[in-house]
């Protein structure tokens, strides 16, 4: 094995004998075969390993080791090998025009991988305007492995590059990257999927794992003014060993003397901005299915022509799929695919990886066998309802929801109420068996799909839900949600199970009953944030009946109703048929049931006489009952705002009435509202008994 130079230090040549040790068969064996690559193998490159884990040794090991296990795939030794020719060994230069796919690729992408002057210190200087990595271009027209194999091939190319200055200028040599936002708007800066498809096959399974501490510092110039301000936020939450490799540069960088001085000088950093070529500007045609990202039109023909592309990609299965009875409509029918190609901003490339492993993830989830039973029962109903669900009686004494609220919204969307003061989930983790639980959400996402597959069809229209995320009496603060570490970190498997299985079905996300200090806060953040990003979570001051807009799409009746069913689970309140209770001055008892067509709902009351009564004149309540029906979509006239909802009673009951009764049969599927109400009253509380009956 090689010699260690000179300017290691004691612990770094101990480590490198104790890897060329521990692992010498590896070695050997690749020496052997030619295969044993100095920039990744090496002493520098060891001694590189262990300034990435803090001199910790035993990190470092398995850091090694993980190394050797990605360079055991034959394609990865062979993009390396490949790589290695290209560059040579006789100099640090490297342009991209070395990489693999250059010809292709330099329509949407320049950089200078390789400044001609060094740092001071001896350092490589990189430069990558963001104006010329056109992230629209690359993910529409190039083929996706292209741009992975020459960004891998990149990454080895600047070992190389390292290793050999490091061993001709004997000191570690490392790289100085600038990020140059000039010409780019706060939405450009952040390109999500691109992002996420980078970071998956290119940072995560490859140069994390094969480069180790190879930069010194990351100057980010030219920013606007309001990622500036962002970033000074941030560095709150930043790791202090990540944070001192990054500066934030306004659009004077040139002015920075420390700078300037650090990456080459005056002149080098003229023609480096002068390189710029504006390849975002002259390549960024979105595609129409990426300007149909958000919306919820019906598929257009050249979208069904994307459309077309998936199923050719996964013809087989889907074949296989079709003869056996499972192509689900909500998974694979081309409003479904749809959703894929949106959820992926349009992009074929990653529509395709997120399908294939959704596939996967059928198989593995068992989702079949849930969306037989699923699809079966949306079928006979308008709806979906949790009653639908496996273990929703055992469930439904720790968790209660609105999972479709009676009314859609003006655009035909449905509205779920999701009350945090009856998530209890303590009371899941102590009293319902967790595969139940489980089962029973995974089956409420399955529902969800198939619902908004249901609705769409029936509307022409890509059919979402809109969220509506109630905080009261949720326990939440200034620092969040209280945390339940016995559910909330098994629970991430059913986020998991979420994200893996449906996708674009979730509208905007309304939070009632924030803390103040949560809403000022979040709304000043998404004045900094991409619209994308902020345009599905909207936090409302108090419980929303003070925004026209969002009573105008809810209904000012069905939000009402949605406010009564809190019931107030985690301060131990139950939903029970039958008891007494005591109403507050200035508050209501409210009880609401699910009744399908013919079913009968009774009830029966008594106020009870209070010890004021001399005083202040007989108790009283005010009582009233409402039936909201859900939309019939089989008919042909809409309806209109205030229509669907029928006063079936509503009358004030004094405690000398004795006992009142009344009962009604639903003609339409819908919900009821039993109201006993002391809004009136401000003084007193009354006291009521009562007694409901389901007829089914």
């Amino acid at each position: 094995m090689e010699d260690s130079p000179d300017f290691l230090s004691r612990e770094e040549k101990e480590f490198v004998v104790t890897v060329q040790e521990k692992f010498h068969e590896e070695l050997a064996a690749r020496k052997a075969q030619g295969k044993a690559y100095p920039c990744l193998l090496g002493s520098v490159a060891l001694a590189r390993i262990l300034r990435a884990a803090e001199g910790n040794v035993e990190k470092a090991c398995e850091w090694f080791q993980a190394l050797l296990r990605t360079l055991s795939d034959p394609a990865t030794d062979e993009l390396v090998q490949d790589a290695l020719s290209r560059f040579g060994n006789d100099s640090h230069i490297i342009n991209a025009s070395m990489l693999p796919h250059h010809e292709a690729i330099s329509d949407f992408y320049h950089a200078e991988l390789c400044a001609p002057l060094l740092s001071p210190d001896g350092d490589m200087v990189m430069y990558l305007p963001l104006v010329d990595l056109d992230r629209d271009g690359i993910l529409e027209h190039l083929d996706w492995d292209h741009w992975v194999k020459f960004s891998r091939a990149c990454t080895v190319m600047q070992c190389a590059a390292l290793d050999f200055l490091s061993r001709k200028n004997q000191r570690f040599a490392r790289m100085i990257l600038i990020v140059d936002l000039e010409g780019m708007s706060m939405e450009g800066v952040v390109h999500r999927t691109f992002a996420r498809a980078h970071r998956r096959d290119v940072i995560d399974s490859f140069q994390q794992r094969v480069a180790a501490e190879i930069v010194t510092s990351v100057y980010v110039v030219n920013v606007p003014w309001a990622i500036a301000n962002l970033f000074s936020l941030c560095k709150t939450f930043i790791p202090a060993k990540f944070l001192k490799k990054v500066r934030v540069l306004s659009s004077n960088a040139l002015k920075d003397s420390s700078f300037v001085e650090n990456c080459g000088g005056q002149e080098q950093l003229s023609e480096l901005f002068a390189s710029r070529k504006g390849l975002v500007s002259s390549n960024s045609q979105r595609h129409e299915s990426q300007r149909l990202a958000f919306l919820d039109v019906w598929p257009d023909e050249e979208e069904l022509q994307h459309i077309q592309r998936l199923r050719e990609k996964f013809a087989e299965q889907l074949q296989v799929r079709e003869a056996n009875g499972t192509a689900w409509p909500c998974f694979m029918s081309d409003v479904a695919m749809a959703r894929v190609l949106r959820g992926n901003e349009g992009y074929l490339s990653e529509a395709t990886n997120w399908f294939q492993k959704f596939l996967t993830k059928m198989d593995k989830w068992g989702v079949d066998e849930i969306a037989r039973d699923v699809t079966a029962k949306m079928a006979q109903a308008e709806r979906g309802s949790l009653t639908m669900l496996p273990h929703a009686e055992e469930v439904g004494r720790h968790f209660r929801c609105v999972f479709s609220a009676p009314r859609l919204t003006p655009a035909g969307d449905v509205i779920w109420y999701l009350p945090l003061s009856d998530f209890d989930r303590q009371g899941l983790v102590d009293q319902v068996e967790w595969k139940h639980w489980e089962e029973f959400v995974r089956a409420m996402i399955v529902l969800r799909a198939a619902e908004a597959q249901k609705l769409s069809q029936a509307q022409h229209r890509l059919a979402k839900c809109v969220t509506i995320l109630d905080l009261h009496g949720s326990g939440i603060g200034t620092t969040g949600v209280p945390k339940v570490e016995s559910f909330d970190e098994p629970n991430q498997k059913n986020m998991k199970f979420m994200r893996q299985i449906v996708i674009d079905i979730l509208g905007p996300v309304y939070v009632l009953n924030a803390p103040w200090v949560a809403v000022k806060a979040f709304n000043w953040f998404k004045s900094l944030v991409p619209e994308r990003f902020s345009r599905k979570v909207i936090l409302l001051d108090g419980d929303g009946t003070y925004d026209d807009d969002f009573v105008e799409m809810v209904g000012e009746a069905q939000l009402k109703h949605l406010l009564a069913t809190r019931i107030g689970l985690l301060s131990g309140e139950t939903d029970a048929d039958a008891g007494e209770c005591s109403i507050g001055a200035g508050e209501s008892l409210n009880k609401c049931r699910d009744l399908k067509c013919g079913e009968t709902i009774a009830w029966s009351f008594t106020v009870e006489s209070g010890d004021a009564d001399g005083w202040l004149g007989v108790s009283d309540i005010v009582f009233s009952a409402k039936m909201m029906f859900h939309p019939d979509f089989n008919r042909e006239e809409v309806e209109e705002e205030g229509q669907g909802t029928l006063a079936l009673e509503e009358t004030t009951v004094q405690a000398s009435n004795g006992q009142v009764t009344g009962k009604y049969t639903a003609a339409r599927d819908g919900v009821v509202t039993l109201c006993w109400s002391n809004e009136h009253s401000r003084m007193r509380t009354k006291g009521v008994q009562f007694q409901i009956d389901l007829q089914r």
